[in-house]
């Protein structure tokens, strides 16, 4: 738990006040019982009217504090989530997985239905019923030995046993329905988009029965999750009443009169515990999503503060047999300028989206987004950047955009150029103001006096790679990688590319020939 970083309070607070409230909801279960007890000796009028009033006031304190752990405890986990779907995300742009498969997008929605779980439903309540009952055990002293014996026991019984107990088998029912539901989304794939090829080799019928099968797999999986459900309840249920019973005889003869307090005093126990004990018992499948999730985030946190770089990368796409790139090797450390070159189809964008998911860089891609809104809010992507109007009105004026105003609506991506486009990117990369900047092509569609004003803004940044054909100001780079058929055939400081009779030297002679 070392990513919750500024929620830590709020968890320790949400913690505290839900064992206050806890100890509160005891206090009202043993008054209402001290109350019936006392009944039978018909005390005054007002020592009635002051115990109700204390049932209700404790009611008050019970709700506010229960309340208050609510709020910071789903605040706290719901910034943790936001902070991991993030960095989930980054880390699956261009992942091996495909992305945009119903598959993919049922298992995130569940993994993070787990996380939520994980800390609303297992951890907190977990927590705060574990002190209830070790204080509600101390305080058992007060009243007898035996009470002693009976809550630990209990305690044993509920928070630990039966938890560790069905742990085991729900976490394999858990694994077990997981792998019927991708081996059922992979038949139904299969048999959708290949049925024409399974009707004509006579195999339809063969996969249809499979996937009944599995389908099959999958509701017994259920049903025998359920049936433990079932088995927790009246396992739970079973020692409720045995321990109720327990108490009656062995305190009927010696402290009759408190019976129905400390009866109502395990029925608050009981009221913590059995909710408890499902959820707890889902801990271990759930933790392995959790750090699986958790592990992602500290990956992208660490890839921000240190140098970009691909060791021995292969990559290709989902459902492709052909790798895109092939054994990439390169190191861009911080205040480096690299150039990417080579033919188009070559794998130039595929080869900056790795490199862009290892960083905290401003992006130009190679295809630009506007939206129908005005300039303003498209530069700074509806506000997220912050730009006053007189800078924008400047930078505007900087890359020649003044014809345009910061207040003027752009109706569709059609309303601007390619150039434009370019140039407004741009702008919009200079709010955010990131010290490194990935682009793709940032020159093309500019004539030859916008280009070289591009280029000259590009390289006042810290550290820059770009994709590019425009080989004019390749010797303003420190290095370039020249890419071919997703291979890198040449990587080496610029000087000595062109020094040397390899392909970057030829690609920049037919360049300027072209010229």
């Amino acid at each position: 738990m070392m990513y919750l970083k500024g929620e830590r309070m709020h968890i320790f607070y949400s913690i505290v006040l839900g064992i206050i409230g806890g100890l509160v909801g005891v206090a009202i279960f043993g008054l209402s019982g001290y109350m019936i007890s006392l009944s039978f000796f018909e005390p005054p009028f007002f020592l009635i009217i002051l115990i109700i009033a204390m049932i209700k006031m404790f009611g008050l304190t019970k709700g506010t504090a229960k309340y208050m752990e609510r709020l910071l405890s789903h605040d706290a986990t719901f910034k943790m989530i936001g902070r991991l779907r993030a960095a989930y995300f980054k880390q699956s742009v261009n992942s091996a997985e495909d992305t945009h498969s119903v598959r993919y997008i049922q298992k995130l929605t569940s993994y993070f239905d787990d996380i939520e779980d994980y800390y609303i439903r297992i951890i907190y309540p977990y927590i705060v019923a574990v002190f209830i009952s070790l204080i509600l055990t101390v305080l058992s002293l007060l009243i007898d030995p035996k009470l002693l014996f009976i809550l630990l026991v209990s305690v044993l019984v509920m928070l630990v046993v039966m938890p560790t107990v069905i742990s085991s088998i729900s976490g394999r029912f858990y694994d077990d329905r997981n792998r019927a539901e991708d081996t059922l989304f992979t038949q139904l794939y299969h048999y959708i988009h290949d049925f024409t090829n399974l009707f004509a080799v006579k195999e339809d019928k063969q996969v249809n029965r499979n996937i009944k099968r599995t389908y099959k797999k999958i509701t017994d999986n259920e049903n025998k999750e359920a049936v433990l459900d079932a088995v927790i309840d009246i396992v739970s249920l079973l020692i409720q009443l045995g321990v109720i019973i327990l108490v009656i005889i062995l305190f009927s003869g010696d402290y009759p009169l408190l019976i129905p307090m400390i009866i109502l005093l395990l029925m608050s126990f009981f009221e913590l515990a059995v909710p408890v004990i499902k959820p707890a018992s889902r801990y271990k499948a759930v933790k392995a999503r959790v750090e699986a999730v958790s592990d992602t985030e500290r990956a992208a946190e660490s890839a921000k503060q240190t140098a970009l770089s691909l060791t021995d990368m292969t990559f290709r796409y989902p459902s492709t047999k052909r790798d895109v790139l092939t054994n990439i090797n390169i190191d861009i450390k911080p205040g480096e300028k690299h150039a990417l070159i080579g033919g188009s189809g070559s794998g130039k964008t595929t080869l900056l989206n790795q490199l862009i998911k290892q960083s905290d860089a401003g992006i130009m891609p190679q295809h630009l987004d506007f939206y129908n809104a005005t300039v303003q809010e498209n530069i700074t992507m509806f506000n997220h950047f912050e730009s006053e109007e007189s800078e924008m009105r400047a930078l505007l004026e900087q890359f020649e955009l003044e014809h345009f105003k910061p207040d003027d609506y752009i109706t569709s991506a059609e309303y601007l150029s390619l150039g434009e486009k370019k140039r407004m990117h741009l702008i919009r990369m200079y709010i955010e103001n990131r010290s490194t900047w990935i682009l793709d092509e940032p020159t093309a569609s500019l004539n030859t006096r916008l280009r070289d004003k591009i280029w000259n803004e590009i390289f006042q940044k810290e550290t820059v790679i770009a994709a590019t054909h425009d080989l004019s100001q390749l010797e303003q780079f420190d290095y370039v990688h020249y890419l071919e058929n997703g291979t890198l055939t040449e990587s080496k400081k610029v000087t000595e590319a062109l020094a040397s009779d390899g392909p970057v030297s030829e690609a920049y002679k037919r360049y300027h020939d072209a010229l």
